[in-house]
């Protein structure tokens, strides 16, 4: 069922156009990259460091979006994150429902 989504199917042919652009997968291993280290600055809550990779990172975000597909390629991911959401939430109330009515 989600296999065959139109969502799905259009996001890994995006996908793979983008796995096959090797200047941009080195942007998004950056983006990562920094994302992480944006994340562990906020745990040891260093504001200096939050404020320098939250603009590294703005600005290679901003630099991605621009490429061609990438609107709807990170569009499609939102929106597919939140169906498998939907999903898991669907399976979990099934199984909490089944557990209680024993």
């Amino acid at each position: 069922m989600v296999k065959n989504d139109e969502s799905i199917k259009r996001y890994q042919a995006i996908e793979k156009v983008i796995n096959g652009n090797e200047i941009l997968k080195t942007k998004i291993n950056q983006l990562k990259t920094i994302q992480k280290q944006l994340v562990n600055a906020k745990e040891i809550e260093k504001q200096k460091s939050i404020d320098h990779f939250q603009k590294q990172y703005d600005e290679l975000l901003e630099e991605i979006e621009t490429y061609p597909l990438m609107s709807d390629y990170l569009a499609l991911q939102s929106d597919i994150n939140e169906m498998i959401q939907s999903v898991a939430e669907i399976i979990e109330d099934g199984i909490n429902k089944e557990l209680n009515s024993k």
